[in-house]
This record gives structure tokens, sequence and C-alpha cells, in this order.
């Protein structure tokens, strides 16, 4: 199945709503992404652990809200359940986001 198309957006501390679109494979994959654009814009403000982000998925234009602290929690949980390709994922999803 192909990457999904995402529309990622949070609203800062002023109310201006800032969004990025991106492909992804998952949910958390998306924030990930959408945080490293994020970061790269000057005119978007920190984040924190706290920031939820809302993920709309299209199409079906479908929204998920998830903050920042539960994406990094799970890209620090070290188990192989999810066998060779979980580990992968997490590994890329810390890449991502960096130090959060």
């Amino acid at each position: 199945m192909p990457p999904a198309r995402c529309a990622v957006s949070f609203t800062d501390l002023e109310g201006v709503v800032h969004e990025a679109r991106v492909h992804a494979d998952t949910l958390y994959e998306a924030v990930a992404l959408a945080v490293a654009d994020f970061r790269r814009d000057k005119l978007v403000p920190q984040l924190d652990s706290s920031t939820e982000f809302t993920v709309a998925v299209q199409p079906p234009r479908i929204e998920h809200r998830i903050r920042l602290s539960q994406i990094a929690k799970w890209a620090q949980t070290n188990t192989t359940r999810e066998g060779p390709a979980g580990i992968t994922k997490r590994h890329r999803i810390r890449t991502l986001l960096g130090n959060v």
C-alpha cells in the first residue's frame, strides 16, 4: 500500500494554525515528517512535547489528534515485538524528531 497523503496541523499559543502536507505510512511518521518541516520553517514557533497535532488523511479526509510526547515515547520504546521493520520505523522517527 502506498504512503497516504496527510495534512498535519497544530495551533500555536497565539491561535495561529500551522499545517504541513506529507506522505507517510503511519500516523507517527506523518507527525514526525511534519515536525521536521515545521522546524525548518522560521515562521513556526518552537514545538514542545505537549503540542497536539491534527492529522487529516486524504482521501477520504480522516483526522487524528496526537501529542508530540506520545510519538516520542513510542519512538523511545525498546521492543522487538514488531520485528526488524518496527525497529527501523522507531529509529527513523527518532532521527526525524531529533531531541524531543
